[in-house]
Parts: C-alpha cells; structure tokens; sequence
C-alpha cells in the first residue's frame, strides 16, 4: 500500500508540475472579440483607466451626433507595453482628452480594441498589439 500511495503521489506531482511549466493558452484571440472590418475613431474624455494585466482598459466619455454622451470602454496596452512606449497614468488621467483609433467590440455595446492614441500635444503611440489586427493611425 505505501508503494502505491507513493506512486500516486510521485504521479500527481509530476503532473502539477508539468501543468505549471507549460504556457497557458486561455488568451483570446483578436478576431474573437473585436472586429477588424469596423474601424472607429473616437475623441473622448479619459473617466476611468486600469491598469492591470493582461490587459489594461481605457473609458472615455465620447459626444455623439445628437448631443448625447456615451462612455466607451477600450481594451488598452499591457501595463509593460504602454511603459515601454512611455504611456503613464498622468498621459491617461481623468480628464485628458485623447483620440483613440481601434476597431469595435462583436458584441455591438460601445467598446472597442485601441490600436493608436493620439495625445493633446498631437503625438500619437501605436499601442495595439494584435497580430491579425490591421494598422491604423490616426489622421
């Protein structure tokens, strides 16, 4: 019996182990969620950023044609992707008016994929990172 419990043991531990050493794959992909035949620019105000993993959110509040606001929600860069490309929390502030160029969300809702953010000072930073994403910039 204790030769059994120690083969079920050794067993378990091996699996534990090899289930933590390989690459998780739970990460969607591009074309799940966002659509890359509806490109959007928006112009907004920052309400809320969160920076968090794996990837950060951007919501703006955005005038629509009729007088109206409604708030978008953008999937961001990684915290390490916007830091590399300089990005900071004063850059995304409540309050700071950006423009965002990206592609809209499937599910229809105001939401969307930021692929470039353009700055007040006019510099604009291509953030999105999705290889099945086309490129855009902001004009």
């Amino acid at each position: 019996m204790k030769t059994s419990l120690k083969l079920s043991l050794a067993v378990a531990l091996a699996g534990a182990g090899l289930a933590y050493a390989l690459p998780g794959s739970a990460h969607h992909s591009f074309a799940t969620e966002f659509d890359s035949r509806k490109p959007l620019l928006v112009e907004g105000t920052v309400t809320r950023f969160q920076l968090v993993n794996p990837h950060s959110w951007i919501y703006l509040d955005v005038k629509n044609a009729d007088g109206t606001t409604t708030n978008w929600g953008f999937e961001f860069g990684t915290p390490l992707s916007l830091r590399e490309h300089g990005i900071t929390r004063q850059q995304v502030a409540q309050g700071t008016r950006l423009k965002l160029s990206g592609f809209r969300a499937k599910n229809g809702g105001p939401f969307g994929y930021a692929a470039v953010v353009a700055f007040p000072d006019g510099h604009q930073v291509a953030i999105g990172s999705a290889p099945d994403a086309p490129a855009l910039a902001i004009r």
